[in-house]
């Protein structure tokens, strides 16, 4: 059970790392990683702009799930941590990952509803 602890942890890393990448622009308009909504693959931008927004909602997520793995992993892998507690602590990294990964989405296409209808023009009838 160590072994989804671990997963967990490297969970934690790698959504730290794509909010980082979102959040500096290095992280590219693609169809595997990333928000990908309407909005967002529209333009590159777009692209940018939701991922800034985004950014550091997943990457504080990314770090609290890899903190709590780090701080559990070394007692599950000495056996000094029980089963169900390892559950537990494995359920609570997915359950955060989830949800911060949903809050990024959220506050991303929050702020992509604001400055799309920000930047509609009225069309022009002939």
């Amino acid at each position: 059970m160590a072994y989804v602890l671990i997963l967990v942890t490297l969970g934690g890393l790698l959504v730290t790392w794509l909010g980082f990448a979102g959040l500096t622009g290095q992280l590219r308009r693609n169809f595997w990683a990333g928000i990908r909504t309407e909005f967002s693959l529209r333009n590159d931008d777009n692209w940018t702009a939701v991922h800034r927004a985004a950014g550091p909602i997943i990457m504080f997520g990314g770090v609290l799930v890899a903190a709590l793995g780090l701080a559990f992993v070394p007692f599950a892998l000495a056996g000094k941590l029980g089963l169900m507690l390892q559950v537990v602590v494995a359920g609570a990294g997915v359950g955060l990952l989830l949800g911060t990964v949903f809050a990024g989405w959220f506050a991303a296409t929050s702020f992509a509803a604001a400055r799309d209808t920000a930047t509609l023009k009225p069309r022009k009838e002939d």
